[in-house]
This record gives structure tokens, C-alpha cells and sequence, in this order.
């Protein structure tokens, strides 16, 4: 079990703050707001299995808003599962709005602004899938983020007891941390989305660009990926690539990096490669010089990688 904050490890008054700081932290850039004064209470116990990551958030009344500016500070680009467990909710993403009672689950989607309230003492399971790893399907789930899948009934009444059974196997010890768990969580999560409206169509261009991004997320540990190579393993010029990139308002490399340095930061967080080099760890991700990792992790995050690191694992 890896406790990645609690807040009552720090003085009454700066509790919310701390919150407010880690939730950026563990996930990716949030807002975080309360409507009420006084010592605040969250915990985030989290597990990393393979590609995913699981974690089990309780906390006191708050509202989490993923905003523009955020989503351009760092964007995991995934796909979120939320079973909430304890408290009542209200979730927005795009036009559409739900209220969640316990035991209701909602996917979310990080690439695009949403809104998390709860308003009163909860606890919510969240699975944060790579896009990539759905294929298709995540077509599907997109179109139908925010949009409540009663707890009470269907696959979504077993699959609510299983994801409890697995976070408290993992938070005890019972279950190991594997990845073959998540083969099992992305079938979950595709046959809970395997009926219903269909998604809204994909043109050619978009689906391309989805397996791009997939091939990219596959070879980040690559440090000759660069343009030429993603052009080639997919048969199109470089010049057809960067013009698929303009709909991302982003360039094929600052892409790449941006998706190199979320990695890092990830990894930097992660109190289980606590032991590992910074160097070693920019490596890993295709950065094999850490003086330009530095600069440019300095540029994204607004620190150097070492004060990030000491800050995310509760050292300063």
C-alpha cells in the first residue's frame, strides 16, 4: 500500500493547502475548491498496475475542476473509472451532468475541462486508463464521460463489489500489485461501455492520429523517436504528420517530449523509485542527457526535477 498523501500528517491549517498541491501532484494539474473553512481531511492511497494506476480517495466536502489551463500544463490523456463509495456527487464533462449516489460508476475524460463536487464525507475508487489501451472503445467511452451507470444494476452491480474487493486486496496486501490486473480492468472498463448509444464516428484523420499517439506512448523509452521514424511506421510523409499534429495545436516533437516529461514526473512522484536516479529515470523515457531534462522539466513544471521530486514524496 502506498499512502501518497494524508493530509493529517501536516498542522490543521495547512491541511486543505496540501491537498489543494498534492492532488495536482498525483493525478495531473486540478483546481480544487471548498465552500467551508476549518482542518481538512483527504487521503489518497494509490497502486500502479502496469500502465494503470488505482487509487482509493477520501477526503471532506470538495469540488475538483480539470480547467483549460490545466489540461495544457499535462495531460496523462486517459480515461477515468470513479466508483464512488461513500457521500453523494455531482460530475460534469462537456454538456452533460449527473448526480452519483454510492455504489454508481462514471468515467472521465483528462483531456477536456470536467468538474468533480462532493458535499459531504466521501470516498471514491478511481482507474485511470491509458487512452491508448482502448482502442476504438474509447471512442465510445468519450462520447458518454459524466454520464451516471447506476450502481444498483446490470454489469455495473458486480463490477462495484469487484473493484472494492481488488483496491482492498491491494491496499492490505492480500492481492499483489501485477500487471496482468490490468487486462482485467481495461475488459471491465470496455464491456461497461459495450452497449448503449454508439460514439460519435470517428473521421479517417482522428483514428490515425489515435493509433499515432498509441505508437508514440509504445516507444517513449526510444531516444531516436523523432518524426521520420513515426512517419515511417505508419506509412504517411512527415509532412502529412505534422499536419495531423495541427489539430493538436502541438508540434510531432514538443508532443513527444510533453508525453516524456508526464512519464518522468509520474515516475519522480512514485515513492516505490524513490531509490532511482534522477538520471536514470529521465533515461528510461528516451531523455538521455540530464542537463536538457532538467531545462525543459524546469520549463513545464515551473521547478527542477529535484524539488518536484522532494515535494511529491513529502520532503520539502
Amino acid at each position: 500500500m502506498a499512502v501518497l498523501v494524508d493530509t493529517r500528517s501536516v498542522p490543521p491549517a495547512e491541511r486543505f493547502a496540501c491537498w489543494h498541491e498534492a492532488a495536482s501532484k498525483i493525478f495531473f494539474p486540478l483546481r480544487v475548491e471548498r465552500d467551508r473553512g476549518g482542518p481538512f481531511f483527504g487521503r489518497v492511497l494509490g497502486h500502479r498496475l502496469g500502465p494503470l494506476q488505482a487509487f482509493r480517495v477520501a477526503g471532506d466536502p470538495n469540488t475538483c475542476i480539470r480547467t483549460p489551463r490545466g489540461i495544457r500544463q499535462g495531460d496523462p490523456e486517459e480515461l477515468q473509472l470513479h466508483l464512488l463509495r461513500r457521500g453523494r456527487g455531482r460530475v460534469g464533462q462537456a454538456d452533460r451532468v449527473s448526480d452519483l449516489l454510492p455504489g454508481d460508476l462514471v468515467a472521465q475524460d483528462t483531456s477536456r475541462p470536467y468538474t468533480i463536487a462532493v458535499d459531504e464525507p466521501f470516498e471514491l475508487l478511481v482507474v485511470n486508463v491509458p487512452k491508448y489501451l482502448l482502442g476504438s472503445c474509447a471512442d465510445r467511452i468519450e462520447a458518454r464521460t459524466a454520464l451516471r451507470i447506476p450502481g444498483d444494476s446490470g454489469l455495473a452491480a458486480r463490477a462495484g463489489p469487484f473493484l472494492t474487493g481488488l483496491l482492498d486486496g491491494l491496499d492490505d496486501g492480500s492481492i499483489p500489485e501485477s500487471d496482468a490486473l490490468a487486462d482485467t480492468l481495461v475488459g471491465l472498463l470496455r464491456a461497461l461501455y459495450s452497449s448503449g448509444e454508439p460514439a460519435v464516428p470517428s473521421d479517417p484523420a482522428a483514428l490515425l492520429l489515435r493509433r499515432i499517439h498509441a505508437y508514440v506512448e509504445q516507444h517513449l523509452p526510444d531516444p531516436g523517436l523523432g518524426p521520420e521514424r513515426i512517419a515511417a511506421a505508419h506509412f504517411i510523409s512527415v509532412r502529412y504528420l505534422h499536419k495531423l499534429f495541427q489539430r493538436e495545436g502541438v508540434s510531432v516533437s514538443r508532443f513527444v517530449q510533453q508525453r516524456r516529461l508526464e512519464r518522468c514526473r509520474r515516475d519522480l512522484a512514485d515513492p516505490a523509485l524513490a531509490g532511482r536516479t534522477i538520471a536514470s529515470v529521465c533515461r528510461a523515457w528516451g531523455m538521455p542527457n540530464p542537463d536538457h531534462f532538467s531545462r525543459v522539466f524546469r520549463a513545464a513544471y515551473g521547478c527542477p526535477p529535484a524539488r518536484w521530486r522532494a515535494g511529491a514524496l513529502g520532503g520539502g
